[in-house]
């Protein structure tokens, strides 16, 4: 993931809570597209134009440590 993304994702935690276990594709500061199926995702950010960073949100029911 590039670092402006990373940052993106970092900086807006609800994400987690909006988009449970979902696809989201991030390109530069914004979030362009989220579903179940990635194939989905990746079209939609692909559209943009732009190099999209795709990023799988946990499931509300499971715990991830870094």
């Amino acid at each position: 993931m590039i670092d402006k993304e990373y940052n993106w994702l970092l900086s807006h935690p609800e994400i987690e809570i909006q988009y449970p276990g979902e696809y989201i594709g991030i390109v530069e500061d914004s979030l362009v597209a989220h579903s179940k199926d990635l194939r989905e995702v990746l079209k939609k950010a692909e559209e943009t134009g732009k190099e999209p960073s795709i990023y799988k949100v946990p499931p509300a029911d499971k715990l991830v440590v870094v």
